[in-house]
This record gives C-alpha cells, sequence and structure tokens, in this order.
C-alpha cells in the first residue's frame, strides 16, 4: 500500500503496565491500540460516533488477521496508519499497520474485516455512500509483509462447536465473565478483551503442552506470539459468561500452532475462534529457539 494511501490513526505510547513478565507489550494491547486507531479511521469514514447515534448503526470487527513483527517495549512510542484495502457492499477490507514512532520499525499489521451494522437487527447494513467515496480516497494493495505467513484464512477451522471441541479434546484454558467496562459505545465487548482472554490462556496451553511458567523461568525461556487470526462469530455482552477451549494443531521446528474457541459458558453458543503460531525464545539472547522433544511428543498426543 503506498505511503500516500495511509493516514494517521493513533499516536501513543507503551506504559509499564502494558507489559507482561517477559518485558514485551502484551498481544491485548496491540489489538487495544489498533481498535483506538480504528475510531479515528471510522471518524475520517464519517462514521464517527454522532453517526453512528443519529444512524442507529455501528462499526464492528468481523475477522482480524494480525501479524507481530518486532517486540514493543515500556516507553516505546507508536504511531498506527490506516488504510483502506477493498470496499464492499456491507463490509470492507482495512490495513492497519503500527510502527514505533521514533525509529520507524514495524511492530505489528492488522487486516481486519469490517462491517456496517443496524443495531436495531443486530444485521449487516450497506454502508453509506459518504463513507463509500471517503474510503475510495484511501485505496491501496495488502503490502506484502501484511499478507498471512503461517495462517492462511483457507486453513482455518471454521466448524466450531462445543461437540467439535469434545472431539478434538480441547481443554479448558480460561473461564470468566464480560465486564461492562470491556464493552464499547455499542455494547459489545471489545476486541482487546477477546484477545485478553486468549493472552491468558496460553499460559495454561504451554503448561499443558509440558512447559509452564516455572519451566520456563528455570531454563530462561518466554514464549511469544508472532501471527494471529480471530474470527468473530456472535456479539459478547456485559454479563455473559466465558470459556475458552484450546488445542494445539501442529508443532513446527521453532513454532507452535494452536487454536483457541470461545464460547459463552451457559449457553455453550461460540463467539470467536482464533489460531496462532507461537514460539519460544532466550531471554537474554530475544532469539527463538527450537521446539523441544519433549514438548513436541506431547503436543502430538493431545492435538
Amino acid at each position: 500500500m503506498s505511503a500516500g494511501g495511509l493516514i494517521d490513526t493513533y499516536r501513543g505510547y507503551v506504559s509499564m503496565q502494558e507489559c507482561d513478565e517477559m518485558g514485551h507489550m502484551n498481544i491485548q494491547h496491540y489489538i487495544a491500540k489498533a481498535s483506538d486507531a480504528s475510531c479515528h479511521l471510522q471518524a475520517a469514514l464519517g462514521i464517527g460516533p454522532a453517526h453512528q447515534r443519529a444512524a442507529n448503526c455501528g462499526y464492528a470487527a468481523l475477522e482480524h488477521h494480525i501479524g507481530f513483527h518486532r517486540e514493543l517495549r515500556t516507553s516505546d512510542l507508536v504511531l498506527v496508519r490506516a488504510g483502506i484495502v477493498e470496499v464492499r457492499d456491507r463490509t470492507m477490507l482495512i490495513y492497519q499497520e503500527m510502527r514505533e514512532a521514533l525509529d520507524g520499525r514495524l511492530a505489528a499489521t492488522f487486516a481486519v474485516e469490517a462491517g456496517y451494522i443496524d443495531l436495531a437487527t443486530r444485521r449487516l447494513a450497506p454502508w453509506p455512500e459518504e463513507t463509500r467515496r471517503k474510503a475510495g480516497a484511501l485505496l491501496g494493495a495488502l503490502p506484502a509483509h501484511a499478507c498471512p505467513r503461517g495462517l492462511p484464512g483457507e486453513s482455518f477451522e471454521r466448524d466450531v462447536s462445543l461437540a467439535r471441541a469434545d472431539a478434538l479434546e480441547m481443554f479448558e484454558t480460561n473461564r470468566s465473565a464480560v465486564n461492562p467496562w470491556e464493552c464499547d459505545m455499542n455494547g459489545h465487548m471489545n476486541a482487546r478483551f477477546l484477545m485478553a482472554r486468549f493472552s491468558d490462556a496460553q499460559g495454561h496451553m504451554w503448561a499443558h503442552a509440558g512447559l509452564g511458567r516455572h519451566e520456563q523461568a528455570a531454563q530462561g525461556l518466554a514464549t511469544a506470539a508472532v501471527e494471529m487470526r480471530l474470527v468473530h462469530l456472535r456479539e459478547l455482552m456485559a454479563g455473559e459468561t466465558l470459556g475458552v477451549r484450546t488445542g494445539i494443531v501442529e508443532t513446527g521446528a521453532r513454532t507452535l500452532r494452536y487454536r483457541h474457541w470461545l464460547f459463552n459458558a451457559e449457553t455453550g453458543e461460540p463467539a470467536c475462534a482464533a489460531e496462532g503460531l507461537g514460539l519460544l525464545f532466550d531471554r537474554e539472547s530475544r532469539k527463538a529457539i527450537a521446539i523441544p522433544d519433549t514438548v513436541a511428543r506431547r503436543a502430538a498426543n493431545i492435538a
């Protein structure tokens, strides 16, 4: 995407409380900053809060593909720019890139399928003509560095149900509830907090694979996500109870591919499905290391 097709949509800072025990910004805060950035993009497209209240319509992310390219750490300055890749009748593909503002290094990329929702029916509605016109001025191609690497869309498991999770022997990694402060102006849970549940699930997943936090600390290791894909299946509202089931799909030489499925714990309805690529790295060198044979063997038995 040419630089002329991107506009600034976020400028901020990495605070200490946004970083995890490995010293880098937790994955939920990447999507939190991208979510804040999307509000500025909505305003640029003529569908800011005033429009949404008057039209009783809203904006919703339907699917995310996220590439984590470089670590962001405490006190790093963050810049997000955004553009439009494709505009359809009721959806559009948005591109966001996150960089460290001082040195320009690429930290993360986001390809987001977004829709325009009628808040009365909670169904997708056509974009306003003015939005389509303004989106046209931001059109550009998706950059090669933002394209899927290890998680192509066609390989994503979309048959999501508790019965399917049982059949795949997916194990529970999170049990929680939606808090009112986790919901946006349209009343549904913000994508940041979906990612927070998956982030919380990661520790349980690695422990299930035989390399929990204590073992990692003893060996001077840490974990990181390098790529994730999320598909939003239904809205979640304040007060709903949540459960995450996790399965390990496969291990490579240096990566572990996994899936998280988030359900309404009361009804069993699927709400969000995610797949990711994780790796182990040496805390001192910050370099990725090979997946230990013990983890690969255990993962093969529980995949």
